[in-house]
């Protein structure tokens, strides 16, 4: 497919900062053009090298922070306190270090509410935020697992309407989830995907040897916004050199 871009990194600390080059690339362009910068994030262990370099120098110095606005492409459905949390993680590793503004904040809720209506109720920040149906983010971040899912869509699940849905039965503990849906991340102006580790590497190659990609494609070979770069590390592009 030709929107796909491929960067092999040299290592997996080459890969974040390669992500962090174009995060503030994708941060100073939208800002300059539309006065703000809407980011998705995701979890796991390669974004959080990417987190922890955006809150050091020199990067944490090149970003607006008072005009990007933080959301997520998917949430585990526990406290936010919780180990398995990914806003656990992105507060640890970049929100309490980079002036981010409170209400620039919009984590997924997932206390008090059953998972459905959660869903609902991201969606309707979503839609107020961007003023449509589907939200159109600046960037957003993903990752792969060996399986090919991305968020928390995975193979052989149902494709859901709407702009979030709620994910049970989930492969990967824990087994209920929040996800982006596929029609909301394919709005993206941009997508980075960041993957690392030799267990990806067949799975990207099916990914890239999918050139149109069906209904039952691998989930991350769906993702088909315009400007979607991969970034991979020497294991997991093996079987792509």
């Amino acid at each position: 497919m030709s929107e796909r871009e491929l960067f092999i990194a040299g290592d997996a600390d080459d890969l974040a900062r390669e992500a962090a080059v174009r995060f503030l690339d994708a941060a100073q362009k939208s800002i300059a053009e539309r006065g703000r910068c809407a980011v998705a994030l995701s979890g796991g262990s390669t974004p959080k090298r990417l987190y922890r370099l955006l809150a050091q120098p020199p990067y944490l110095y090149a970003v607006e922070w008072s005009k990007v606005f933080m959301f997520f492409a998917d949430e585990r459905f526990v406290p936010h306190d919780d180990p398995d949390s990914t806003m656990l993680l992105a507060r640890e590793t970049l929100f309490d270090h980079v002036p981010l503004p409170p209400a620039n904040l919009f984590p997924m809720p997932t206390v008090g509410l059953a998972p459905e209506q959660a869903a609902a109720e991201y969606a309707a920040t979503l839609a107020e935020f961007f003023a449509a149906p589907l939200p159109r983010f600046d960037l957003i971040l993903l990752g792969m697992g060996p399986d090919g899912h991305t968020a928390s869509l995975f193979p052989g699940f149902p494709d859901y309407p709407g702009s979030v849905a709620a994910v049970h039965g989930s492969p990967k503990p824990p087994p209920t989830r929040l996800t982006l849906t596929l029609d909301a991340i394919n709005q993206a102006e941009r997508i980075l995907f960041l993957v690392t580790g030799a267990d990806k590497a067949e799975t990207l190659r099916a990914v890239f040897a999918d050139p149109a990609p069906t209904a039952d494609s691998l989930p991350a070979a769906r993702i088909k916004a315009a400007g979607t770069a991969w970034l991979v590390d020497p294991e997991a592009g093996s079987a792509l050199i």
